[in-house]
């Protein structure tokens, strides 16, 4: 008698031959047990069972042991979907009892299989493949060595595929249908050409959906070409979508090509030149899917008429695989799980959760839009407008009479002093108009429109020549002669990143204590766009405090945010102010909440005095994360023409800044500020730092 295709095909893998008058006989066959039809676990449990045989005959005709390493984890991945959809516990899933035992099974039952219907029984299983790939890469080869015949000439210099077509053919019981498609142009400019034959592979998928889609590349193909095959991969995407790639397996000819020389010129391993190979065109591919999660499985071709073969007369690549049976195994397991995933329905719970976790990116980020929202603004006022209209106050004093209670007819009025008009004389210009001369620079005419135009100045920005990485965009304007507005935008652009700014806002007041405040802001979140709306109504509860509340709606990523806001202001000495503002902004169930306290604090009287100091306490909580923060700035004038400024902020992690400025016109202070820098190098040259 001779041995199973089983035993023939562990002892063509490395196991001990058994001679024929040795072999056992076979056990008797378990008969199956009747399966309730109401029973939708037990019906679940039958079907992927012959899954499971199926894949082992597959295997078996393939001359694959059962223990291949692609059977055992397409096995192990069908136990695992099996325990999750029935709801046991999947640890130690691979190498439990059960797991064992459905798969001794299985075993037992492909086996049985084969004696009673023969290795070459029809099992009514068909897999449809898409061919995808550049033009000369070696699909038409290969399909030849897959089908054993020439069904497709091949030519090493011409594109013998010239149109999109199907090609059927039988093998060991099983059916396999590749469509075949013309060679792709990597070249940008050869997009039209890609569209249109994706196009029409396209209409040949709607009556034949694959299954399985190959990828075909070369291994020898030098890595600082392989970012040219981007919009080709582009193409592709765009035209039959993302998920395109979630059953695509990348095939590498020419397996047999010699490594190339390492680093330190000495040839590098096979395994190592194809991981090496495998990760360049994988991590292509995820980049075109943007899906950086996408990890296809890699497998290589050789169809070289001198490539070493075996006894069997297989080809065989340098790490001792026989490639084309791995190959089919590949693409026959694939199908094994596609089935299983629409089995278990698999697919309809990864979109759900998929679904669940694309709204949970959804949400914006809500510290951000809650730090904008309760930042103070004040309102806009009317050039020569009434002060006692929401202003300041910058002259009440608590506890004491407020000057403005005082009747206009009974205040004294102010006499400005005289002021002489004297022109300032014309600078000197160099009698030749030479642009190299920096006294052009600033020579302008003031233009008679209200928009200001300003460069944004970057000293240390990667335009170094000038340092001007953008420019802002300023305009005020008066809306039915009483409603003051006032629009503001930027751009900045580095060689990695631009960021869009814009803020619109006007002021409607409604009586003298009473004014609202409404604008539009856009913003640049990471890569993404924020739009908010926003209003505040402040009241002047009395001459030394204001209070005021708001509302926000921010649209970030498809997803909206509203938030609330409120604000009081008092007045507590002539020249100190103290603000405390909290607010909320929620989107999809989520909240963060924060508040700021900040005391203003004026060194002088003298209105053309710009010294003052800055102390702000804030805090904020996300998620169950409180934050709290603190920041204090004060400047000070030394002589006539110095001002000296310090900031400093620190937060509950650790996190903080020091900034120390000093701004003169003086040219030997200028020079002894610049030396400050170069001692501090000095010295830590000196001590080692």
């Amino acid at each position: 008698a001779a041995p199973t295709p089983v035993a023939a095909a562990a002892a063509a893998s490395g196991g001990a031959v058994v001679a024929a008058s040795s072999v056992v006989p076979p056990p008797p066959e378990e008969e199956e047990p009747a399966i309730d039809p109401d029973d939708k676990d037990a019906k679940m449990t039958a079907d992927l069972q012959k899954l499971r045989v199926n894949l082992l005959r597959i295997a078996t005709r393939f001359g694959q042991s059962p223990r291949n390493t692609v059977v055992a984890q397409v096995i192990y991945r069908l136990e695992l979907a099996e325990q999750l959809k029935s709801g046991k516990k999947a640890a130690g899933a691979g190498m439990g009892r059960g797991q064992t035992s459905s798969f001794d099974k299985a075993v037992l039952a492909a086996e049985a299989a084969e004696r009673r219907e023969g290795v070459d029984s029809d099992l009514g299983f068909t897999c449809t493949i898409l061919l995808l790939g550049k033009s000369g890469v070696g699909k038409s080869s290969t399909i030849n060595s897959l089908l054993g015949r020439d069904s497709a000439t091949a030519s090493a210099f011409d594109a013998e595929t010239k149109s999109v077509r199907v090609i059927e053919h039988k093998m060991h019981g099983m059916t396999l249908r590749l469509i075949d498609t013309p060679g792709l142009q990597p070249s940008a400019s050869d997009i039209q050409y890609n569209s249109r034959i994706m196009g029409e592979a396209k209409r040949f998928t709607k009556k034949h959906k694959p299954d399985i889609v190959l990828y075909f590349d070369r291994m020898d193909q030098p890595a600082r070409t392989d970012a040219a095959d981007l919009p080709l991969l582009k193409t592709i995407t765009s035209t039959f979508g993302a998920a395109v790639w979630f059953n695509a397996i990348v095939v590498l000819t020419h397996g047999s090509s010699a490594p190339p020389d390492g680093q330190n010129g000495q040839p590098i391993s096979y395994e190592m030149y194809f991981a090496q190979r495998s990760h360049v065109v994988q991590q292509i591919i995820r980049q075109a899917a943007g899906d950086p999660r996408l990890m296809n499985p890699v497998a290589l071709a050789e169809n070289h008429p001198m490539c070493r073969t075996n006894r069997e007369g297989e080809r065989v690549l340098p790490n001792g695989q026989v490639w084309m049976p791995q190959l089919l195994l590949l693409c026959f397991a694939s199908k094994i799980l596609t089935e299983a995933n629409a089995l278990l329905n698999l697919q309809e719970q990864n979109a759900k959760a998929a679904k669940a976790a694309a709204q949970q990116q959804k949400v914006p980020p809500l510290p951000f839009l809650l730090s904008s929202l309760i930042t103070s603004r004040k309102p806009l006022k009317l050039e020569g407008g009434d002060d006692e209209d929401y202003d300041e106050a910058e002259d009440v004093i608590l506890g004491a009479p407020s000057p403005y209670d005082v009747p206009k007819d009974q205040q004294e009025e102010l006499i400005p002093p005289k002021q002489v008009a004297v022109p300032a004389p014309d600078p000197a210009l160099p009698p030749s108009f030479d642009g190299d001369n920096p006294s052009h620079r600033y020579r302008f005419l003031e233009p008679q429109s209200q928009w200001m135009v300003r460069p944004i100045v970057e000293a240390h920005g990667w335009d170094h020549e000038s340092g001007i990485e953008g420019f802002s965009v300023d305009k005020g304007f008066v809306l039915r002669n009483s409603i003051p507005g006032q629009m503001s935008g930027q751009l900045t652009k580095d060689k990695k990143d631009s960021n869009v700014g814009f803020e619109g806002q006007i002021s409607i007041p409604h009586t003298k204590k009473l004014v609202t405040t409404t604008g539009v802001d856009i913003q640049t979140v990471g890569k993404q766009l924020a739009y908010t709306a926003r209003g505040e109504t402040r009241w002047k509860f009395c001459a030394v405090n204001k209070i005021a509340a708001g509302l926000s709606a921010s649209i970030v990523g498809g997803a909206l945010a509203l938030g609330t806001k409120l604000e009081n202001r008092w007045k507590v000495t002539p020249g100190a102010k103290l603000i405390v503002s909290a607010g909320a902004v929620s989107a999809n169930k989520d909240v963060a909440y924060g508040g700021n306290c900040e005391a203003q604090i004026k060194h002088s009287d003298d209105p053309s005095n710009p010294n003052s100091s800055t102390v702000g306490m804030s805090f904020m909580n996300w998620r169950g994360d409180v934050a709290l923060g603190g920041n204090a700035m004060s400047s000070v004038t030394l002589g006539k023409d110095t001002q000296l400024t310090a900031r400093a902020n620190l937060n509950s992690r650790g996190a903080g800044q020091l900034t120390l400025r000093a701004t003169t016109n003086e040219r030997l202070q200028l020079a002894g500020l610049g030396l400050v820098p170069l001692l501090c190098a000095l010295i830590g040259r000196v001590r080692g730092d």
